[in-house]
């Protein structure tokens, strides 16, 4: 049987679930960083609901991505123009059962019609996201950004 999975909007009160579901190291071996306390949670999704960078140039789309309810990673797109900037996380405990493709997808139902291109920036070596980012339709530019090579796709009109 297939896990529950839905999208909910971010809200800033969802920092208290995932700051646990961001909390392993290892989230952050092709991206950099290092898991965030529940402040610097609050601090930032205080400012991504605010849907819009401040000068209004691209909109900002978040949802928590749930299993039968719980809190299990996130996705999220900065659209500006036609172009849609994605990016996935899913918590280690629930990585490996599809998870990330599945919440992708959802996302992507939002677009259709308001975004023509679909990118992403992946580490090379991230076989994981490489895979989701084949199965959302995407393909390697062969350009590469901060180390990290440039997929894209185009978003197929329903």
């Amino acid at each position: 049987m297939q896990d529950q999975l839905t999208l909910t909007l971010l809200r800033v009160d969802d920092a208290e679930a995932m700051v646990s579901v961001l909390a392993d190291p290892a989230l952050y071996a092709f991206t950099g960083g290092e898991p965030p306390d529940l402040a610097s949670l609050r601090r930032l999704y205080a400012h991504q609901v605010t849907g819009a960078s401040p000068d209004g140039s691209q909109r900002w789309f978040n949802w928590i991505v749930r299993v039968d309810g719980e809190a299990v990673g996130y996705v999220q797109a900065t659209v500006e123009d036609e172009v849609a900037e994605l990016a996935w996380v899913i918590g280690a405990p629930w990585q490996g059962r599809g998870l990330a493709t599945r919440a992708a997808r959802l996302m992507l139902h939002e677009f259709v019609g308001r975004v023509r291109l679909l990118r992403a920036h992946i580490h090379p070596d991230h076989h994981a996201s490489n895979r989701i980012a084949t199965g959302l339709g995407l393909r390697p530019t062969g350009a590469f950004e901060d180390g990290e090579a440039v997929w894209e796709g185009l978003l197929e009109r329903a």
